[in-house]
């Protein structure tokens, strides 16, 4: 009898392992060309288009956009965070999820969370990661009152605060792990709860994610997924076509038709919710060299070149528009139809900008990332072109990786500035250009500091409660950016993909690549 016993168990053990193979053959192993990588997976300070490709993967937000069912990403749902009310004016309440692990294996708490948006990390003096604190101006404390719930309270009612955690801000982090690591190495060496874990990342080649089966969410379709560095599009579109890679990022405009003919391969496009620009360097310092992009008037002639209409209809057709600076329709109550930029197109005025800046022909170095964005790399060149033919002595630095391209000196740098979901453009107006934005903070490449009557303005903006008031003061605030001119904003951001057939992936509205349970599937 023993014996039976103890083959029938061998028999039962085997078949599981059989089934558990089988069950792993049937997830397959997902390879995504990219254009590039940033330098760090921390959630804020590696917050940048080619991070929000892979964090998705990696983290849960506190509270999510509603993508399954709404494909604009309009609504809320609930994440790491099962429910949230407003007990007054200035306090809010955030219940946590029960059995949410990290992919260390310890379990989430409410210190977790109440840590990922503490004063000690992103907000108070000396934050770990001072860049947080321009998404959260408002806050005053926040603090686990007990194991389930996080209470968060604010300076000047924020009826908007629940969106603002849908953004990098609201990624859970593990709060052990973080301190012991810091935020340099944990950038490096990432853990979230989200449905696939890191285990290999270098910045300059690839990022690989396995799959995390104790995921919250249900178990990962991918048994693994690698983002791959594949700068130009010509190899991305052949690894495609060989089958080395499943699917691809940033299809040029005018190769749209050429992949639409490719048989097994499907192209993709979906509007952004972020804007696409080149920031002109403000800045006249010793440290970072000669500027003359530091002359406003200059960056005048430079904006009044370029005939950004006609540029994205050439680019984009129907697909994206140029708006006039922070004029989104995505915000609605800030919108205003009727609303054009400062500083048009006008070859005359141009001239007569560049004749007040007392341009001498000295030096514009451009900094761009090669494939930074879908068709840049003909935009730049174009814009090139047009200032040359003014009597700008343009460079285009055209480097593969972004570590190359932040980095002084430069005249101009190319930029994505993302408006995600919080019903104001907050984030665009102070997130990006406030004084502890990216632009005005980061030590290799800031390139502008903001006027003392924006700042003052932002301040009351932020403490403003009242929406007509709120909307009035930012136009004012947008009248000082243009003023200043301290970037030139060119198209809404379109994201394209192109897909193998042997899948069917649920793309959305955003630069995130959703690749959890319910999101892809093996055809």
């Amino acid at each position: 009898m023993r014996k039976l016993i103890s083959t029938l168990a061998i028999a039962a053990m085997t078949m599981l392992a059989t089934s558990v193979v089988a069950q792993e053959a049937e997830r397959p192993d997902l390879t995504v060309a990219v254009n590039g990588l940033y330098r760090s997976l921390e959630p804020i300070d590696g917050n940048s288009t080619n991070s929000l490709r892979i964090m998705s993967s990696i983290y849960d937000a506190i509270i999510t956009r509603n993508w399954a069912e709404d494909p604009e990403g309009a609504t809320l749902a609930p994440s790491v965070v099962t429910e949230w009310k407003q007990v007054d004016d200035l306090t809010w309440q955030f219940t946590i999820r029960d059995g949410v692990k990290f992919h260390n294996g310890e379990t989430m708490t409410a210190e977790d969370v109440a840590f990922t948006l503490s004063e000690e990390r992103i907000w108070g003096e000396g934050a770990l990661v001072p860049a947080g604190t321009r998404y959260t101006t408002s806050f005053a404390s926040v603090e686990a009152i007990d194991d389930k719930t996080v209470e968060v309270k604010t300076t000047v009612a924020d009826p908007d605060l629940p969106y603002r955690f849908v953004t990098p801000l609201g990624y859970v982090v593990p709060k052990d792990y973080y301190l012991s690591v810091g935020p340099e190495v944990f950038g490096q060496k990432p853990i979230g709860t989200g449905p696939y874990k890191v285990v290999e990342f270098d910045q300059a080649s690839h990022v690989k994610l396995e799959a995390f089966d104790d995921y919250w969410g249900g178990k990962p379709p991918l048994k693994s997924i690698e983002f791959r560095i594949v700068p130009e599009f010509s190899a991305r579109i052949a690894g495609m076509v060989a089958g080395q890679f499943d699917i691809m990022v940033n299809t040029p405009f005018d190769e749209i038709e050429t992949v639409e003919g490719y048989e097994g391969l499907n192209y993709v496009s979906r509007p952004a919710d972020g804007y696409i620009m080149l920031a002109y360097n403000t800045l006249d310092l010793p440290e970072f060299g000669p500027n003359p992009v530091a002359n406003v008037n200059l960056r005048y002639a430079m904006t009044a070149a370029i005939d950004r209409d006609a540029l994205v209809e050439a680019l984009w057709g129907d697909s994206s528009y140029s708006p006039a600076p922070f004029n989104f329709p995505d915000t609605p109550e800030f919108y205003d139809p009727e609303a054009r930029p400062l500083i048009e197109y006008d070859l005359d005025a141009a001239r007569d900008y560049l004749s007040k800046a007392n341009y001498n022909g000295e030096e514009v170095v451009i900094n761009v990332v090669r494939g930074a964005y879908p068709n840049f790399d003909l935009a730049v060149e174009f814009m090139a072109e047009q200032w040359r033919n003014l009597g700008i002595n343009v460079k285009l630095n055209i480097v593969d990786s972004w570590p190359l391209a932040l980095k002084h000196p430069f005249g101009l740098l190319n930029m994505s500035m993302s408006v995600v979901f919080d019903g104001t453009p907050t984030r665009a107006i102070w997130g990006f250009w406030g004084p502890d934005s990216a632009r005005a903070t980061r030590a290799d490449d800031r390139s502008w500091t903001p006027p003392a009557d924006f700042v003052a303005l932002g301040e009351k903006y932020l403490a403003e409660s009242d929406r007509a008031e709120k909307v009035k003061i930012f136009r004012q605030m947008v009248a000082i950016w243009e003023r200043e001119q301290p970037a030139l904003m060119l198209w809404r951001n379109v994201v394209n993909w192109v897909i193998s057939d042997k899948y069917t992936w649920t793309t959305i509205n955003n630069d995130a690549m959703l690749f959890g349970p319910g999101f892809i599937s093996v055809n």
